[in-house]
C-alpha cells in the first residue's frame, strides 16, 4: 500500500509552477497513483493550464486525478464555519461583542493564509488518495503564509496568559469561563500540528525556477527561507533552451544546489503547454522514475 504523500511546488510568479505541478499530477495519475491536485494561488491559472472550466468545487478530470482550485472567499466561508463560533465564544467572554465579531476577524490580515494551511493539513489527514500535489501561491505570498502560521503559534502561547490577566482568576472561577482557555490552547496545538505537518517526512517540496539572472537570485533566497519551514527536495529549472546566458546560470544552479536538491530541467516549448496531452510531454520518464523512487 502506498503511503500518502504531499508534493508542493514553490516559486516566483511566472516561472511555470502551475504548469509543472499540473504535468506532474497528470504523470502520476497515469502511473496508477490516485492524485489530488490542489492550487492555493488565488490568481487561478490551473484550469487554464488543464483547459477546464473554472469551478469552486473539486472535479475529476481523468482516471485517478481530482483537481481543486481554492478561492479566497471560499476559504473565508470555511474559516467561519470551522472557527467562527469558537472565536465568538472567546471574544464575547472578554468584551461586550455580538456575533458580528466573526465577520470582523474573518477580514483580518493573515486569516486567509493561516486557514489555507489548515485546509491543506485537513486534506492530508482525511483524503483517501496516494498523493496531494500542491501548487502554492507565488514565493512572496507563500513565505508570508508560512511565517503567519509560525507567528500565530508563538502568539497563542501568550494569548492564554493575557486572557487570565484580563478576566482575572476570581472571575474565571465565578463564571466558569475555562472553555475559552481550552479553545485558545486547542488552537495553539492545532497550529503546532500544522507546522509539524509541513516538516513531515511525507512532505516533499519542489522549488521551480528558470535559468535567468533574477530567477536565480530569487531561487537562492527562496530556498534559504523556505527551508526553515518545509523539507526542500527537488529543483525544477523550467524553460531551458541551453543558450549562452542560460548555460551560465544553469551552471550557477548546479554549483549552488547540486548537493542540496535533486535537479531536473524542463525544455522550453514554442508555446505554453495547455491541456492534458501537452502536459504529458513535460516530465520525462527518466525524471519521473527518479522522483518516484525518492517519494514512494
Amino acid at each position: 500500500m502506498v503511503v500518502k504523500r504531499v508534493l508542493s511546488f514553490w516559486g516566483k510568479g511566472g516561472v511555470g509552477k502551475t504548469t509543472i505541478s499540473s504535468a506532474f499530477a497528470v504523470a502520476l495519475a497515469e502511473r496508477g497513483y490516485s492524485v489530488y491536485l490542489l492550487s492555493s494561488d488565488f490568481m487561478p491559472s490551473m484550469h487554464d493550464v488543464l483547459e477546464l472550466p473554472l469551478t469552486y468545487e473539486p472535479v475529476k478530470v481523468m482516471d485517478n486525478l481530482v483537481v481543486e482550485q481554492l478561492f479566497e472567499d471560499k476559504i473565508i466561508d470555511l474559516w467561519k464555519k470551522r472557527f467562527g463560533d469558537e472565536v465568538y465564544r472567546v471574544a464575547s467572554s472578554i468584551f461586550p461583542v455580538g456575533p458580528e465579531i466573526i465577520d470582523y476577524v474573518a477580514g483580518a490580515p493573515g486569516i486567509v493564509e493561516e486557514f489555507t494551511l489548515y485546509y491543506i493539513y485537513e486534506l492530508f489527514r482525511n483524503l483517501t488518495c496516494d498523493v496531494i500535489v500542491w501548487d502554492t501561491v507565488a514565493t512572496g505570498g507563500g513565505l508570508r503564509m508560512l511565517k503567519i502560521e509560525k507567528e500565530f503559534y508563538e502568539h497563542l502561547g501568550e494569548a492564554a496568559k493575557l486572557y487570565l490577566k484580563v478576566k482575572g482568576v476570581l472571575d474565571k472561577i465565578r463564571t466558569g469561563s475555562e472553555e475559552p482557555l481550552k479553545l485558545i490552547d486547542s488552537w495553539r496545538l492545532l497550529a503546532h500540528d500544522v507546522l509539524s505537518f509541513l516538516k513531515n517526512a511525507s512532505h516533499f517540496a519542489t522549488l521551480v525556477s528558470r535559468p535567468f539572472p533574477i530567477d536565480f537570485q530569487v531561487a537562492v533566497r527562496a530556498y534559504q527561507e523556505l527551508s526553515q519551514f518545509v523539507p526542500m527536495r527537488f529543483l525544477f529549472i523550467n524553460m531551458v533552451s541551453f543558450s549562452g546566458e542560460e548555460k551560465e546560470y544553469l551552471k550557477k544552479f548546479e554549483e549552488t544546489f547540486e548537493e542540496k536538491l535533486d535537479i531536473f530541467r524542463i525544455p522550453r516549448f514554442d508555446t505554453s503547454p495547455r491541456g492534458i496531452n501537452a502536459l504529458r510531454k513535460l516530465i520525462s520518464e527518466k525524471d519521473l522514475e527518479k522522483i518516484e523512487s525518492v517519494v514512494f
